[in-house]
This record gives C-alpha cells, structure tokens and sequence, in this order.
C-alpha cells in the first residue's frame, strides 16, 4: 500500500510528533510519503526530521504562510503522480485538498484527522458548510482521536461517522542525557524531597493556559508545598507575563530533543488546557510512569481514571486545578506508576494506532 501523510511542518508539537511515529511505523510494511509544506531550515519547523525513518520518503515543499489558492491545484498534481492508494491529512490542510477528494475519489481513499475539537479547527461559517459536505458524503473520513474529539464532531456537524482510533506513541526509552537530567533537576531542587512537576508544553496563551498554570504553582510555593515546576518547550522566552510573576521554583528551560528524560526523572506531568484532542504529552507521561494532573478536556477525561491513574480537575479554573495538585500530594502514594505504563501499553502504543490505521486505509 503507498500512503501520503501531508501536514504544515515539523515543529515541535503533539500533531506533529504523532504523524512522524504514525509514518514511521506505517513504513515498515508500506510505501510511505511524508509531505510538509513549511521550510524545514527555517527556525524549528524541521524539529522532527531526524527522527523520521530511513523507510520514509520525506518531502519538503518548502511553501510560504499564508493560505495560496493555487495550491490547491498543486496539490491535486502532486497526489495524481504519486498516485497512492491513501491521503492522509491533519490540521487544516484539509482546506487545500477537497478538489482532489472529488477528481481522484474512486482510485484513493482521502483520510483527515481530527487532532482538536471540530469548532476549533473551523474559522469561518462557509467553511463549517463546505467541511460539512465532504464529511457527510464521505469524500473525506474524518477519525476523532478522543471520545471527546468524537462527540464534538457530532454535536458540531451533526453526523455521526467518524472513526474512533486514539493518538498513539512510539514508546521512548530512558536517552543517555537521563543522568545528565537527574543531576540537572537535583541542583534545581531546594530539598531532597522536592517533588518535580514537569509540563513539556509550547506556550499558547489560549488552549494551553500556562498562566493559570504558573498562578497556581505561585500559590502552592507560597503555601509552603516543597515543590518545582519545570516548563519545557518553545514560546516562553518573550512571555514577560509569565516569566516575571513566576515564582523561583519555576524553571523555564527551553526546548529539548529529550523530554521523555524529564518526565522520567519527574513525579508529576501537568496540563492546564482549556481545550484538547488527546495530548500526545500525555501519553509520553503514562509511557514514563509520571503522573498526570491535568483539567477536564479533551482526551485526558478519557483517558485518566482520578486517583488510578492521575487526577482532574473538575473544570479550568485555577481554584479547581490547585485543588487537583493538593489531591495529587495528599495522595501521591496511592498511584501505581506500573499501572500507568501498562496503560500506555494497553491503549496508547503506535503499534496499536497504525493498525487500526492500516485497517482503515484498506476499508473499501
């Protein structure tokens, strides 16, 4: 089978970390294509090239921002000369291949992957219309990665034919930087029993609300809690509002090719959106035992059994979130670590996520 995965780039994001396990895992039975459209020398939007897969036939189109009508006809050219028996498309280059879905429908299966809930993704009305259409009569079958992501579909559009398969993650194993990490985190904690919180995030002011975040982590110091909270990724470095009321227990430390070690060498993993689809971060914590904390969205109500295999908050707000993390710490012995690995294993593995991927591509 020849599949095309398409998406905007290679930046250091759940998306985009996904589509590289999921393509890499496909090639080693298929013929597999992976088309991005953002100049990969350009800042970090190549982040992720080096860990695609030899078995990969890896394109750059190296395309400008900025949505460009005429690529819709390129694109189109491109998938007729490939001619592969799937598409497969995530965020919102499914806009630019609608055409091709028509033209080349009876010879390629057209997939899209819902990665957020389904307003989200939507930024004009005419374009909830036109999604609608090709949803409906299936000239694209969409897949919800969440129970959440699903029922967001349905209410949105009022259909009722995705396909439910859950993000996946290559399982990452401990990098010979770990030490280096340990004795990293060790010199950052005042106390040998400094618990460590870690949120491998980029920043974005709306969905990932990181300044309720450092807010709350600012009360729990200042109640006296013996904690620090380390913030990885891209974003923070200009966020004044953020890195000046941050307490000194809070380490922003950049972006980092190994944040799995982190989590390893973390007790807990928190998220603090306000929406979700199901966060590939999250997964990577069940993978390294680290516990999640993380607000009622998207995929994380799914996916996390409170007081099993993390905690909830009972909505977005900082008073709710700050009680979630004074649960987690009145009850921090209570977690199985194993249990939380043996769900990574059971539910979350890109083992798992590509055959049921590779089972719909075959569906005629």
């Amino acid at each position: 089978m020849k599949i095309l995965q398409f998406i905007y780039s290679l930046v250091p994001g759940g998306a985009e970390r996904f589509v590289v396990d999921l393509t890499n895992e496909l090639s080693k039975v298929n013929e597999t294509v992976l088309y991005t459209l953002r100049d990969d020398t350009v800042g970090d939007q190549g982040f992720y090239r080096p860990e695609i897969s030899k078995n990969v036939n890896y394109v750059n189109l190296k395309i400008k921002n900025g949505f460009k009508p005429s690529l819709i006809w390129k694109f189109y050219q491109i998938i007729k000369r490939e001619m592969p028996d799937v598409v497969h498309c995530h965020l919102n280059l499914i806009n630019y291949f609608f055409l091709s879905s028509i033209l080349l429908r009876k010879k390629i299966r057209f997939i899209y992957t819902i990665h957020n809930t389904a307003k989200v993704e939507v930024k004009s009305g005419i374009e909830k219309v036109i999604r609608n259409f090709f949803f409906k009569y299936e000239f694209f079958i969409p897949v919800a990665i969440s129970n959440e992501t699903e029922n967001s579909y349905q209410t949105y559009y009022n259909l009722f034919n995705t396909r439910l398969i859950y993000n996946g993650r290559q399982f990452s194993e401990k990098t010979i930087n770990y030490k280096q990490v340990t004795n990293e985190i060790n010199t950052l904690k005042p106390t040998r029993d400094t618990l460590v919180f870690c949120h491998p995030s980029r920043y974005h002011k709306q969905q990932k609300n990181q300044k309720m975040l450092v807010t709350v982590f600012n009360k729990l110091i200042d109640e006296g809690y013996d904690v620090i909270l380390l913030i990885i990724g891209e974003g923070f470095e200009a966020i004044t509002e953020l890195t000046e009321i941050a307490n000194n227990r809070i380490y922003f430390l950049g972006i980092k090719t190994n944040v799995t070690d982190y989590l390893y060498a973390s007790d807990a993993f928190c998220l603090s959106s306000n929406y979700e689809g199901m966060p590939i971060s999250l997964i990577e914590a069940f993978s390294c035992g680290c516990v999640p904390i993380c607000t009622p969205v998207g995929g994380c109500v799914n996916a996390i059994e409170h007081g099993v295999t993390g905690f909830l908050s009972k909505t977005v707000s900082e008073e709710d979130y700050l009680d979630a993390l004074k649960e987690y710490l009145k009850n921090k012995d209570t977690i199985d670590k194993a249990n939380l690995i043996n769900t990574y294993h059971q539910k979350y593995g890109i083992v798992q996520c590509a055959s049921k991927y590779s089972k719909l591509y075959s569906e005629r």
